[in-house]
């Protein structure tokens, strides 16, 4: 059998060529950001090369870059037919969605191009390796050169005028950028890095799908509303699909038009598709493809252990490069929610460069009077949060619990920690037992009991002696 020579595909992106051609005809003003990274020849597809040739020549020239004035310049020069024609142009200008993100294609379509370049003089290199070399001392000379061709041109442009950069606060305030999208009220946002992270086995696989699953299905999560409802893709790198599955079945469906997505590495796996790895180059690459094809704005990274084999957690070094994908997924408008197990102390595990650049870090954990039996149940809290000031109280410590409604349908329960805290120690106190017991009890301070025990008597909950009153048993009843 004769083997099969297979034909190599030159690094490109042509959706991500289109997302900046569209974002120029749609707002022209984005040219100004990506002209001195970008120049026609980065372009893979001819007819896209043509079209940013076009663009550019009009903003040299100071014209208008518009639809109107680019197929005029286009078929002034005979290329309108060649590039698709006026339908063509026209449906370019109507990605409006693109705008927002034409820094990040931008740039993607810049790598691709520096990838081919790097391709072309291996090649050329190789080629030379299998003709006489005389002088090895001048052909290393000569690779440096080819090479260093390479590395000159990138962004050569793009780092040469910072003067666009630098503005007064005052011109600053007045740049228009795109909101950040709320989309579970108040903390879960486009352009986020969020870390969630507990103990093994205290729930927080199932903590994030549900969120997931509610804001794909427009449902409140907790204390928390759902603003604007999106696709979302958890990526499952720790559990056999059929316990994916297990879980996946608690969660209710609703009539919507968003779409949760499940990535199973063990599924993948089996199918003979290579293990994700969140170290791997090439295989952030292709997820990130991936995201961007289904609309991903919010994807769950389910965990950090499992899906970045070989990493030493202490080291700011190994973790790099993951931190530096989330940060450029953040830039193009995804958030990416990642799991991570909790050290002996309940940090997080390994190095605290980790947290360096998340917007938030939600630690979870098992109350103090936790039993086995009882499942997922946990407490929640924000160790850290880049909300607004005034939207904070929305983040208070709480617990979450995830029980059996009355038609045995599990469902997930929650509450304030401050004001559970409230209910046992007056509960305790009305029982007799003393500051001393109940703090011991319920894993508090002496002196938060008693500033409870003074409220408590303030509100006429319970006498001085710590008994309930009418006011406080009735108080207990709606609680």
């Amino acid at each position: 059998m004769k083997a099969q020579q297979l034909q190599m595909v030159p690094p490109s992106s042509p959706e991500s060529e289109q997302a900046v051609l569209g974002a120029v005809l749609v707002r022209p003003e984005v040219l100004d950001r990506v002209v001195d990274l970008l120049s026609p020849r980065d372009f893979y597809r001819e007819a896209h090369a043509r079209i940013y040739q076009a663009m550019v020549d009009l903003y040299n020239r100071h014209e208008p870059v518009d639809l109107v004035s680019v197929n005029a310049l286009l078929k002034e020069r005979g290329h309108l037919e060649g590039v698709g024609g006026p339908v063509f142009l026209a449906g370019l200008s109507e990605q409006v969605g693109f705008a927002a993100n034409a820094d990040y294609y931008a740039r993607l379509v810049h790598d691709k191009a520096v990838l081919r370049r790097l391709l072309d003089c291996s090649q050329e290199i190789a080629g030379a390796c299998l003709a006489p070399v005389e002088n090895i001392g001048d052909f290393l000379l000569y690779v440096k050169s080819k090479i260093f061709d390479v590395i000159s041109s990138n962004g050569s442009k793009r780092s040469s005028d910072l003067n666009k950069i630098i503005v007064s606060a005052q011109d600053f305030v007045k740049l228009e950028f795109p909101p950040k999208k709320t989309i579970l009220f108040p903390w879960v946002k486009e352009y986020q890095v969020v870390m969630i992270f507990g103990p093994r086995g205290v729930g927080k696989s199932m903590f994030s799908l549900s969120l997931l699953a509610a804001i794909v299905n427009g449902k409140s999560f907790g204390p928390w509303k759902v603003e604007n409802p999106v696709n979302c893709l958890y990526l499952d790198g720790e559990m056999p699909p059929q316990d994916t599955i297990e879980r996946l079945e608690y969660l209710s469906e609703h009539d919507t038009d968003k779409k949760l997505f499940i990535y199973n590495d063990a599924h993948a796996t089996s199918l003979g598709m290579p293990a994700a790895n969140l170290l791997n180059e090439d295989w952030r690459k292709a997820m990130n493809d991936l995201l961007l094809k289904y609309d991903i704005k919010i994807w769950a990274v389910d965990n950090i252990a499992s899906l970045a084999p070989g990493i030493d957690e202490n080291s700011k070094q190994d973790w790099d490069p993951i931190n530096k994908w989330f940060l450029e997924l953040r830039a193009a408008g995804i958030t990416t929610i990642f799991l991570h197990h909790a050290n002996k102390e309940g940090s997080q595990r390994g190095t605290s460069g980790r947290e360096d650049n998340i917007d938030l870090s939600v630690a979870l954990d098992w109350p103090k009077n936790y039993q086995k039996e009882d499942g997922a149940r946990f407490r929640v809290k924000f160790e850290k949060a880049r909300i607004r000031h005034r939207d904070l109280h929305l983040l208070a410590d709480s617990e979450f619990w995830l029980q059996p409604d009355q038609e045995g349908h599990p469902v997930w329960t929650w509450g304030s920690l401050k004001k559970q805290a409230k209910v046992e120690v007056i509960r305790m106190l009305d029982e007799g037992l003393s500051a001393k017991d109940v703090a011991a009890g319920l894993g508090i301070s002496a002196a938060r009991v008693s500033q409870i025990r003074r409220g408590a008597v303030s509100e006429g909950l319970i006498t001085s002696a710590g008994k309930l009153t009418q006011t406080g048993f009735l108080w207990l009843q709606k609680t």
